[in-house]
């Protein structure tokens, strides 16, 4: 199983600030339950802030994962939130489209969902990530 197939078993699901269980995640969480279920155990950096607190979420990922430049399905998404990296996905090519989309636990949509890679999504990605652990 791939990570964006991990992510995607968890549409759905309710979205909760610091959530980590099918009862309710954040984006963060996604991102650990996935690569979890895909194999890779990274540390949790549980607690913080809802609003983004400097590089610190670029910082995190940094010591996991590498930045690439051509975005594949199960890579680490970062995307802005005012200034700085604040949001993360997992990259996918969603099944009925087939087309490039981000799988996130995004609290404007109150769940997890698989969306495009377009608009405003797109507008705000910093880069792709992938994971080396």
């Amino acid at each position: 199983m791939t990570i964006d197939e991990a992510a995607r078993a968890y549409l759905g699901t309710p979205w909760r600030h610091l959530g980590r269980s099918t009862t309710g995640l954040d984006c963060i969480g996604l991102v650990l339950l996935a690569a979890r279920d895909n194999g890779h155990a990274l540390p949790d950096p549980a607690p913080y802030a809802r609003e983004p607190q400097g590089t610190a979420l670029l910082e995190g990922i940094l010591a996991h994962a590498v930045r690439v430049p051509t975005v594949e399905p199960g890579d680490v998404l970062l995307f802005r939130m005012g200034l700085y990296g604040g949001h993360v996905g997992i990259a996918s090519t969603h099944p009925a489209w087939r087309a490039p989309a981000c799988i996130h636990a995004y609290a404007p949509h109150r769940r997890v969902v698989e969306q495009p890679m377009e608009g405003e999504l797109a507008a705000a990605l910093i880069g792709a990530f992938r994971l080396t652990e």
